[in-house]
């Protein structure tokens, strides 16, 4: 499995994943002009020329926002989630990021483990936040000094 940064030709495959795997996707002009925009960065896994992961971040001065992360449901429970975020924070830090934020639907169990797993921390909570069924988001972040 590697890592990198999305190509214009991977935006279709996201889209479509990000269709499969959000109650409330992103369209596909919105995917493609993330990634221009400045202090974005989309990421993809890929496993044998195809991908099965993909991650969004926007950075601000010292501050990285995790925006989107998704795995291929296929091919969840295998390490593919743990390598993005790792990459797309060591990416950020790189960058000058120093603090990481992120939300995540409270029923969202596997994704919160993920989060505990990379030292993400409770910080807040939106109430009702998401809709599709309606769910508060937690609010998580990490610093890293």
């Amino acid at each position: 499995m590697t890592i990198r940064l999305m190509k214009t030709e991977d935006v279709p495959t996201v889209y479509e994943m990000e269709k499969t795997c959000f109650a409330d996707p992103w369209g596909l002009d919105s995917l493609a002009d993330f990634s221009l925009g400045k202090g974005h960065s989309v990421f993809v896994a890929e496993d044998e020329h195809i991908i099965i992961g993909y991650g969004c971040t926007q950075q601000v001065l010292d501050e990285c926002e995790i925006l989107r992360i998704a795995v291929n449901p296929v091919f969840r429970k295998r390490g593919v989630g743990y390598s993005l975020l790792s990459e797309m924070v060591k990416n950020a830090y790189t960058l000058g990021s120093r603090i990481f934020y992120l939300e995540v639907r409270e029923n969202n169990i596997p994704a919160i483990g993920l989060y505990k797993k990379l030292m993400f921390t409770e910080s807040g909570r939106r109430k009702d936040y998401y809709r599709n069924p309606t769910e508060d988001a937690i609010l998580m972040s990490r610093a890293i000094t």
